[in-house]
């Protein structure tokens, strides 16, 4: 099963009407995001074998790690499309499918616990392309822009982060319960510029999972290399 990984373009004949764009883009992206965390905890991530996930046609490899005797239970993606390399667990599971965007290109699934445990804590790599450079700040005054805006959400913080050894930005935010979603969701959204690409990741899972998965996450992005391609 194939993820459409195609990347969002649009046409901007100047600096402007670039703002204007990116503002529209990323408006449209915000808007879907918060019934996204919902949806997309439904998902069901299919666990392929790592012997047959190496060295795939879809832009991406996967081994196992053993530069060292403390890595070996970790797996290395790599993504030369987009220049991306991480360290993930061995007992996660990799898909790229069911993933509800088309500019995320990657998931990364927490194993179940038990049967009381239906929804698996999740990481995934969004990427998304412009025509021209798109600045940090841009971007970041859009997004928390659009964050502000809705009343579905409780931001706990937000403030400058470092991503691969580049600027970037973090917020990390909860869903309020209402009729039709009563579990609320932690979400810790990061992101860094990188030419003409946003690069995004989203830790998610339930608030009260939130502080237990963190760690792990937070190896993740430690790991977290960009080399801009393409």
């Amino acid at each position: 099963m194939e993820t459409i990984k195609g990347l969002t373009s649009f046409s901007i004949p100047s600096m402007k009407s670039s703002k204007r764009s990116l503002m529209v883009c990323t408006c449209i992206c915000m808007a879907a995001l918060l019934p996204m965390i919902i949806v997309s905890h439904t998902a069901i991530a299919i666990d392929t074998p790592l012997s047959n996930m190496t060295g795939t046609n879809y832009g991406f490899q996967l081994e196992s790690n053993v530069t060292n005797s403390t890595s070996s239970d970790q797996i290395a993606y790599r993504n030369s499309q987009y220049g991306i390399f991480l360290l993930f667990p061995s007992n996660w599971t990799f898909s790229t499918s069911g993933l509800p965007e088309y500019t995320q290109i990657a998931g990364f699934y927490a194993p179940l616990q038990n049967l009381s445990d239906p929804i698996p804590a999740r990481f995934t790599i969004s990427v998304m392309s412009y025509q021209q450079n798109v600045s940090l700040k841009d971007f970041t005054n859009v997004t928390l822009s659009s964050l502000n805006q809705t009343n579905q959400i409780k931001i706990s913080s937000s403030g400058p982060a470092t991503l691969a050894g580049r600027p970037g930005y973090q917020v990390v935010f909860s869903t309020l319960p209402n009729i039709g979603n009563p579990v609320s969701f932690e979400i810790m959204h990061s992101w860094t510029a990188v030419d003409n690409k946003i690069y995004v990741f989203q830790y998610s899972v339930e608030s009260s999972k939130f502080d237990t998965y963190l760690p792990t996450v937070k190896q993740i992005l430690d790991s977290l290399r960009i080399n801009g391609t393409g």
